[in-house]
């Protein structure tokens, strides 16, 4: 992002969210109620007699619990309590605006433009009460109107970002190309480009492709759009250029890239998706309103609600903003809001996106507790489309829930859709059955597993640490597990869990005093883990360090909650360590691993460590 647009987006945020600023007319009326003048404002409360209705409802609570509903995600009950309290103060403009956002946030989208209304005839002269007002028009096809309207809003940092948006998708529908104000940001420029494209305007496609697009802050997938552009409108360099970038610089997009860039050497045009095309200049500032929600999202989540929202208003089908909105609910755990959002996107001519979307729901549900339901969701969507995705997700679920036979099952049937002939992008599905068939005490077939997965990702963190701490707890291939877990290490050496892994197979190698300098080092990084903890205090023990060995086995038993590992550690501080354990356990190997097992509270998944515990 440029230093001009972060500088914008600040000042956007300040704006959007103007009406919970601590110089608002609310703090005003405060200091007013805390004044000399005031001789009851701290007068006693008496509880009201039995027979009278409890006053529950007040102005600072109801304002306070907005404030935390909005915190929590949760617009529509936030905009419920603030728009209650308004009747209260009907001068506090700031209230008012605020809840004219929170509407708006809301997808309440008439009494949003109710309050902008109101907001400008009491005198309101800033711009987002105009902003609202104007979308409303542009919605209805008024450009010329709209043309006078943004020029009568107040400059500041929003109105820079987003006027000279409004007034070229304006211009647009008027049928004029006017992209002179579109030059200080890739958002700007983009949409220069977009907008030359609706008017099929070639003399202005051709001066735009002398930008260097790869040195922009764009996604791939609108420096690809860009692309398919110059193609479709005969710019057949600039087109071969992008796709020429875009191809080397992500491998697994390389052959859906290499088609385009052949049929373009052919004189055949790349076909734009439905859903992208742009059918008018109320979806050209729907994308817009868009792309400012996505540039927000990862810092100023608010804001970026908000603008989704207003892209919505303009486009209902705009499927990127529900999404978005769908992803920022999941994120406060408000899943059924989420899932509607999703559940409202018309995928009937987009079979992928229905898979994905039917996935994501059915990681909703199962996040939310509701696993049956979301199991149900995933066998439908398999028996419908034979999705292999959809299929393993039915596998990861049964293996978080620790249904291991039901997971092992899920598993083998996705191989079976496979016909056992897994390609490189399901190497998961390899690694997973092979923890799968660990806790199953299936120690052969899950060895095959795991050996298989690391020949398919010889250098993934996760699977070198999986089989070498496997290897070390059963006492076996000692040296080729410290190998591999020192590997592990070097790529990931912030990771507690793996360099834990590294100092236990040194224990085990009987080398106790670099296992007590390792496992030291994974107590630094992970220092409430009771199974760190507890190899910690073994290794002291065995050095001889025989005080601080009951210190972290205290340790390890204050931050454990499983009952069998209190029991053994317990066992250890009263009366230490016997047996040497660096001998093989003379019990099962995959006994041993399913103990451990038991224990992991943080079972793998492709972005966090795994190993048996």
């Amino acid at each position: 992002m440029t230093r001009f647009s972060h500088a914008l987006l600040l000042a956007s945020t300040a704006l959007l969210l103007s009406g919970c600023d601590d110089n608002s007319n609310f703090f005003s009326w405060l200091k007013g109620k805390l004044s000399l003048e005031q001789p009851d404002a701290l007068a006693t409360i008496e509880m009201p007699a039995d027979n009278e209705p409890y006053p529950y409802k007040t102005f600072s609570g109801s304002y306070l619990a907005g404030r935390y509903a909005q915190n929590s995600f949760d617009w529509s009950t936030a905009y419920d309590y603030l728009s209650g309290i308004i009747p209260l103060d009907q001068s506090n403009l700031d209230l008012k605006r605020r809840a004219m956002v929170l509407a708006m946030g809301a997808g309440h989208y008439d009494q949003s433009f109710a309050s902008a209304r109101d907001l400008a005839r009491l005198g309101d002269t800033g711009s987002l009460p105009r902003l609202f007002l104007t979308l409303e028009t542009f919605k209805a096809a008024k450009y010329s109107d709209v043309l006078k309207d943004i020029a009568a809003v107040p400059e500041d940092g929003i109105s820079e970002f987003i006027n000279p948006l409004i007034q070229a998708w304006a211009k647009a529908g008027q049928g004029q190309f006017d992209a002179a104000a579109l030059t200080g940001n890739v958002v700007h420029i983009y949409h220069a480009i977009l907008i030359a494209d609706y008017l099929g305007n070639e003399e202005a496609l051709k001066k735009l492709t002398e930008r260097d697009y790869t040195k922009m802050n764009l996604a791939p997938k609108s420096v690809e759009r860009i692309a398919d552009i110059f193609a479709r409108h005969k710019l057949t360099a600039a087109a071969q250029s992008l796709y020429t970038y875009l191809r080397n610089s992500d491998p697994e997009e390389a052959a859906d890239i290499t088609v385009k860039m052949t049929a373009l050497e052919k004189g055949t045009a790349p076909e734009i998706d439905a859903d992208d095309k742009i059918t008018s200049p109320i979806d050209g500032l729907s994308k817009a309103l868009f792309d400012m929600a996505s540039v927000l999202y990862s810092e100023y989540e608010d804001s970026s609600r908000l603008f989704a929202q207003m892209s919505l208003y303009l486009n209902p089908h705009m499927t990127d903003s529900r999404i978005l909105l769908g992803h920022m609910a999941a994120r406060y755990d408000r899943y059924d809001e989420a899932i509607t959002f999703y559940q409202q996107i018309d995928t009937t001519r987009d079979p992928a996106m229905q898979v994905k979307l039917q996935r994501q729901i059915a990681e909703l549900l199962a996040q939310s507790d509701r696993v049956d339901q979301a199991i149900a969701v995933l066998k439908k969507l398999v028996k419908t489309t034979d999705s292999v995705d959809a299929q393993i997700q039915l596998g990861d679920i049964q293996r978080h829930e620790e249904d291991y036979p039901a997971a092992l099952r899920e598993y083998n049937k996705a191989f079976a859709m496979l016909k056992d002939q897994v390609p490189q992008k399901y190497w998961n599905l390899i690694y997973a059955r092979g923890m799968t068939n660990e806790r199953l005490k299936n120690w052969d077939q899950a060895e095959k597993d795991l050996k298989a997965a690391l020949a398919y990702e010889p250098d993934h963190p996760y699977i070198l640490n999986y089989l070498g701490y496997s290897w070390a707890d059963q006492g076996v291939n000692l040296d080729k597990a410290a190998e591999m877990i020192a590997r592990a290490v070097a790529l990931r050496p912030n990771d507690g869990f793996i360099v834990d892994s590294l100092g236990w197979v040194y224990y085990r190698m009987g080398k106790y005093k670099e296992a007590a300098e390792t496992l030291e080092k994974a107590i630094e990084l992970m220092p409430y883990d009771p199974t760190l903890n507890d190899h910690l205090g073994d290794a002291y023990w065995r050095v001889g360090r025989k005080v601080e060995a009951r210190f972290q086995w205290r340790r390890a038993v204050s931050f454990s909650k499983e009952q069998e590992q209190i029991d053994e550690i317990s066992g250890k501080i009263e009366n230490g360590l016997t047996a040497d354990k660096s001998l093989p356990a003379k019990k099962s190997a995959a006994e041993a691993l399913q103990k451990q097992a038991q224990k992991d509270a943080t079972d793998t998944d492709k972005t966090q460590s795994s190993q048996p515990r």
